[in-house]
């Protein structure tokens, strides 16, 4: 749901976002649903400030209960250490600003009277905390994968986060309902447990379209370069081509060298290749299609 615009980006609301805000606010806790909604923006806000710093374009951006979605028009995956940079810098902001409450807390007598003050603190804590989770679309799970892609593959690196992410949507609904059993509800841990499992489903639709854009996008670097490491694959002639994406790299270029299954080499494709093969033809193509476009 499009809230409103800020710089000339769109701010979404999830809907879980907003029964979680108006609950707080229908069972008297106004001012710590004002303080969650300023914090989670803000902590989407430092996310924007720092891609434009990189020169990325920033598209919109979804809330979510504890933390968001910040779509960066530019491909992330291309460069780990930028979507590193990007995802930490969200739970460092909320470190620092949880850091200054504290010492403000301390010398000032009058905050220490002040139970929303420390709910500020609390609240800048476990957003911090909870999004360096390594699990997608969580700010940790962005640096695992970002890590693991250089190494495992994109895809593959995209899928092991996710996995992770739904272990631990089970472990907080476990956790939830133990509680709730013994008499102590916790509405934040099911809004967690939910988010992570939703957002995580939804993360390898995105994370697909997304891949295949940034491999269009290596010739480019490619160019603006003069070199990259070449990567040898060997694929049989009916292999998928999705599952040959799921072996890319994104700093390096790849050459597949095409066999039967007798063992007999039948041709060789680069990468360019495969992906406009993957354009017209869809992921489930073959190798053996790649070689027929040649």
């Amino acid at each position: 749901m499009k809230i409103f615009s800020f710089g000339g980006i769109s701010v979404k609301f999830h809907w879980v976002f907003i029964l979680l805000l108006f609950l707080l606010a229908f069972y008297g806790y106004l001012a710590e649903t004002l303080i969650l909604f300023g914090l989670v923006f803000a902590h989407e806000i430092i996310h924007m400030l720092v891609a434009r710093a990189h020169g990325l374009e920033v598209g919109d951006v979804e809330l979510f209960p504890f933390g968001g979605v910040a779509r960066i028009e530019d491909v992330l995956e291309l460069d780990p250490q930028v979507e590193s940079n990007v995802a930490l810098a969200g739970p460092l902001f909320n470190f620092t600003l949880a850091a200054l409450a504290v010492i403000a807390y301390a010398n000032v007598p009058s905050l220490q009277q002040h139970e929303t003050f420390l709910f500020f603190i609390r609240c800048n804590l476990v957003l911090g905390f909870f999004n360096l989770l390594p699990a997608l679309p969580l700010d940790g799970g962005r640096v695992l994968r970002a890590r693991l892609a250089g190494t495992m593959g994109f895809q593959q690196a995209t899928e092991l986060a996710i996995r992770i992410s739904h272990l631990m949507a089970f472990i907080l609904l476990a956790i939830a309902v133990y509680l709730f059993l013994h008499e102590h509800f916790h509405i934040t841990l099911f809004a967690a447990s939910f988010f992570l499992f939703y957002a995580a489903s939804k993360e390898r639709t995105v994370a697909m379209y997304t891949f295949i854009r940034s491999l269009g996008r290596k010739k480019k670097m490619f160019v603006e370069q003069g070199v990259m490491p070449l990567v040898t694959l060997m694929a049989l002639e009916d292999a998928p081509l999705k599952e040959v994406l799921r072996r890319f790299a994104m700093k390096k270029y790849h050459r597949i060298v095409v066999v039967s299954r007798d063992g007999k080499v039948l041709g060789e494709a680069l990468e360019n290749e495969v992906v406009d093969t993957v354009v017209y033809k869809g992921i489930y193509a073959t190798m053996q299609n790649v070689l027929q476009r040649k």
